[in-house]
């Protein structure tokens, strides 16, 4: 399933240059405002993300704009408060207007209808004000619910919480996918996601699995082998892969609700 959407993408040029395109600029801004620094080192991540791919998922290496940069005492530097937080600002605005665009694409394209800019704007004006409070509700609970199993649990707060978020993601994978496709609020999208989940095949495990699995092969390789040239190799290579994924799960979505 995953290889056939893949050989799609060909024809549905807009799935893999929107993502290249905005990962491509978020590294370039981030190269111009922290230079392209980090070091060589073995880490991934357990990623499981909808909607337009991103490198910046599995990248540990923490230069790209729309991350937080640390100093040594693990703080933000006093001086780039403000900007740190204007840029963080601009791209929690601009993913939300990327999202619902993209997902818009996902299923113009799984019905064989053209796919375009015009239409990548009319979805992400549609959503933007849900996809915006949905990424600020889901980003709320996790501080909130990190925090606090971090304060009654110690370390292990911080690994149950993580596996808690991880089930969280997979019951409602399809959460954003049904918020466009539904055209529905954010409150009729939890329950019609968890229908839609419990109505899967074995399609949806087998490309969570893959997913993951992928996202965790990605990480290994983008942080580990820490060089400019290489990194944008990969970039481009996770970005047309996970648009693949995204175009699968979208077509098994639209199967399933």
């Amino acid at each position: 399933m995953l290889l056939s959407a893949i050989r799609k993408l060909p024809g549905l040029p807009l799935l893999v240059g929107l993502p290249v395109a905005i990962d491509g600029l978020s590294v370039l801004v981030g190269i111009l405002m922290n230079g392209f620094h980090g070091s060589s080192h073995l880490t991934f991540k357990f990623a499981l993300q909808m909607g337009m791919p991103s490198i910046s998922a599995v990248a540990e290496q923490r230069f790209m704009a729309g991350t937080v940069q640390l100093n040594a005492g693990g703080g933000i530097h006093a001086g780039s408060v403000a900007s740190v937080l204007l840029v963080l600002l601009g791209f929690l605005l601009i993913q939300a207007f990327f999202q619902g665009g993209y997902i818009g694409l996902l299923r113009e394209a799984v019905h064989e209808r053209p796919i375009s800019l015009g239409v990548f704007g009319k979805y992400g004006r549609r959503f933007f004000g849900r996809m915006l409070l949905l990424n600020l509700l889901v980003l709320g609970l996790m501080l909130i619910g990190g925090s606090l199993a971090f304060v009654v649990l110690h370390g292990a707060g911080a690994v149950i919480s993580l596996v808690a978020f991880l089930i969280l993601r997979v019951w409602f994978v399809y959460l954003e996918f049904t918020l466009v496709a539904e055209n529905c609020t954010i409150v009729q999208a939890f329950p019609r996601a968890l229908r839609a989940f419990r109505n899967r095949t074995g399609a949806t495990a087998s490309l969570i699995v893959k997913a993951v699995l992928l996202n965790v092969l990605f990480g290994l390789l983008i942080n580990a082998v820490w060089v400019s040239l290489i990194f944008f190799l990969l970039l481009f290579l996770y970005d047309y892969i996970f648009a693949g994924m995204q175009l699968a799960f979208m077509e098994e979505y639209e199967r399933i609700r």
